[in-house]
């Protein structure tokens, strides 16, 4: 094995582990030949690329992607993948020339896989993503998602959890707040399988799918926030535990429960305040424009539930943004509305508290002053 080949397992190990800064500094002694004797290694320049998209540095791995993607036109050799994130990164018109450039690669194999099936069912999705956003004032910007989600669902055989989010959010869209409800559901119906086959395979195979299991974070995430625009709590909260089951300190899984919880109260106040009103997908969705308007009653028997729910899951993301790095401006965000709820809602749960919870009582009667939050982090039924 060559000092290159080395390297390049090196760095695949480093990327598998999200140690985006140590695979860029494996790769560093071969910078320069980027452009000199492996100017068109693909192998190389595909993981460079990976390395510096893995770090955020997307000026950087954009013309090494635009040199795989000239290397390897047809995706033969290194893959489709650099097409469709190609055109994400260049987005408007001409990305979507990149992305169904990636499509017709893919569409092209002879003995499609259902590996195959998936990478053009996303690339159609994202595609619908640039419409919606870059385009999304261009007059045929409708018509041409309703084509692609309509393509998207026809090649999945209509059980890709991802085309039946990306429905929901069209339909969200047009203000077909009840369609998007169905959407939803059946986003989450196919997410819980795809997360239990992951799980069930992992068993079998006495290997773990951290990595499947990982690409599933954002889509979920997406999902609990779309349910929670119409009024389908149960769903969220079903969608946030298996966040944890995925990822058991995962911030944003647990400010997300917490903020579920929170609206589960606000409506139950609402809904003593005004009894003559049919909460309604469509109605909800406007109830969340002004949901400061409705302050909380801390002692009203009929939301305790939920409101000790909603400060328990924002006490853990609370303890867990002891550990966020400064300068990620995302999680940052988390933690100042985490803060903010919480003082609302009555303040963060003590340690003291969280281990009566999960322990039922104190062991001797003293609780350990430092609570670990991966022990925190457990769920019952988990």
């Amino acid at each position: 094995m060559t000092n290159l080949e080395e390297t390049l397992k090196n760095v695949r190990v480093a990327l598998s582990e999200n140690d985006a800064k140590r695979a860029l500094k494996l790769l560093k002694p071969f910078k320069k030949s980027l452009t000199s004797e492996n100017s068109n290694n693909l192998n190389l320049k595909q993981v460079y690329a990976e390395a510096y998209l893995e770090n955020g540095q997307l000026e950087k791995a954009y013309p090494i992607l635009v040199s795989c993607c000239e290397i390897d036109p047809t995706g033969a050799i290194g893959g489709y993948d650099k097409f469709f994130t190609l055109g994400q990164i260049i987005g408007g018109k001409d990305g979507l020339n990149v992305m169904q450039k990636g499509i017709e690669n893919v569409s092209s194999i002879k003995e499609m896989t259902q590996e195959h099936t998936n990478k053009i069912v996303s690339g159609l999705l994202s595609m619908i993503e640039i419409w919606m956003t870059d385009l999304c004032m261009e007059p045929n910007a409708e018509s041409e998602c309703e084509q692609l989600i309509t393509n998207a669902m026809e090649i999945s055989g209509e059980s890709s959890p991802e085309a039946w989010l990306t429905l929901g959010s069209i339909r969200i869209s047009q203000q077909r707040f009840k369609d998007a409800t169905i959407a939803f559901t059946q986003a989450w119906k196919y997410f819980e399988i795809k997360k239990n086959e992951a799980g069930k395979a992992a068993l079998d195979n006495g290997a773990p799918t951290h990595e499947e299991y990982a690409e599933m974070l954002q889509p979920l995430s997406s999902l609990a926030k779309m349910c929670m625009e119409v009024g389908l709590y149960d769903i969220a909260l079903k969608v946030e535990n298996a966040i944890k089951d995925i990822d058991e300190d995962n911030l944003e899984g647990y400010y997300l429960e917490g903020f579920t919880n929170y609206l589960i109260c606000k409506v139950e106040i609402f809904k003593q305040q005004n009894p003559d009103i049919d909460l309604s997908p469509e109605n909800i969705y406007e109830f969340n424009q002004h949901i400061q308007e409705i302050p909380l009653q801390l002692e009203n028997e009929a939301i305790a539930e939920p409101l000790q729910e909603a400060r328990v899951a924002l006490s853990f993301a609370n303890k867990l943004g002891d550990n966020v790095d400064s300068n990620d401006e995302v999680a940052n965000e988390l933690i100042s509305g985490t803060k903010a709820l919480l003082g609302e809602i009555g303040g963060v749960v003590s340690d003291e508290e969280l281990q009566q919870l999960r322990k039922g009582v104190p062991v001797d009667g003293e609780i350990d002053e430092e609570i670990e939050i991966e022990y925190l982090s457990e769920e019952d039924g988990n």
